[in-house]
């Protein structure tokens, strides 16, 4: 899911874009657009030097008495190099059953993971399960046609969902939020198709501690089948992550993050082809209600005795959101 965040990051600026959307259609009608244009310069110390706009996405949300629904277009440069795509992201009708119960249908969000899937709702400019500097997460889930049920208290919340390709998976998370500040959430998912086959696990927890915000997860997906349809080799992957991220003032604050990340050389064995860790620094900057940015600074080891380590990631991120 994407996760609350701080106000000095990144991802603070989408939320106080919500706040100001600008309404569109008649009056009252409940219609809202909003959105993001993403900007990236990205050195990977091979001599692949990349700057683009990585991605622009235009988010409309409306809301009349217990339905709610939202619709999100993005426009994203491909990670391989080949260009621009487009893509609906997100398309999902919501009701609110009352008492805090609520059931979503369409195109959504998976709630797995600690680190969010848009640049708008990141501490920093990579993720921390990217193989060695691939630019690509490869644990968490992403999106996908469903239904969800959800029930949230203060103190805990239940998501199920389950997938309407073929009943191909479902994904159940638990969230505990009974202490002020803290979070903690643990999200297991099971997809099989004709194509692939895999279980996914997420448990982390976050703390807000005044200025500091302090997070740690453990992650891991298990493939049950070698190749997919395409004959890509399919390969367990276990990582985890314990992220600091403090406001020095209003505008400017700091994220540290450690990770790590093991990769078998295929499905079901117990032998390490990669084992990464990475260290991240990112100091990020607030200009205006509209407008931030960040820098990362992220270094690579292979710990699997003959590979040679990744080359280190230098980048930097300017984010619009409206």
């Amino acid at each position: 899911m994407k996760n609350k965040l701080t106000t000095l990051t990144v991802a603070s600026m989408l939320a106080i874009s919500n706040i100001s959307a600008i309404e569109i259609g008649p009056t009252g009608s409940g219609i809202e657009l909003s959105g993001f244009i993403d900007l990236y310069y990205q050195d990977t110390g091979t001599g692949s030097q990349t700057g683009d706009v990585g991605q622009v996405e235009f988010m409309f949300d409306y809301t009349s008495g217990p339905v709610s629904a939202s619709v999100d277009f993005d426009f994203y440069a491909n990670t391989d190099g080949t260009g621009k795509d487009s893509a609906l992201e997100e398309a999902i009708i919501t009701y609110d059953l009352g008492r805090g119960m609520s059931v979503t249908g369409g195109k959504m969000l998976s709630y797995m993971g600690f680190e969010a899937y848009d640049p708008t709702n990141m501490y920093q400019f990579s993720y921390a399960y990217d193989a060695g500097g691939s630019a690509v997460q490869n644990i968490y889930d992403a999106y996908d046609y469903g239904v969800s049920f959800d029930y949230a208290t203060d103190a805990y919340s239940i998501g199920l969902w389950s997938s309407l390709e073929n009943s191909a998976g479902y994904e159940v998370a638990l969230a505990y939020t009974g202490i002020e500040n803290f979070t903690a959430k643990a999200i297991w998912s099971d997809f099989t198709d004709a194509d692939v086959a895999y279980d996914k696990s997420t448990f982390w927890v976050s703390y807000q501690l005044g200025k500091l915000l302090l997070a740690a997860e453990v992650a891991q997906a298990d493939f049950h089948t070698a190749v997919d349809s395409d004959g890509n080799v399919l390969t367990d992957k276990d990582g985890f992550l314990i992220m600091g991220n403090y406001a020095i003032t209003d505008k400017i604050g700091i994220t540290l993050r450690y990770s790590e990340e093991e990769i078998t050389t295929s499905y079901n064995t117990s032998t390490l082809g990669n084992e990464f860790s990475k260290i991240t620094i990112s100091p990020s900057y607030v200009f205006n209600d509209n407008l931030s940015g960040l820098i990362e600074y992220s270094t690579y080891e292979d710990d699997v005795a003959g590979n040679a380590d990744p080359e280190d990631l230098f980048a930097v991120e300017l984010i619009y959101t409206f």
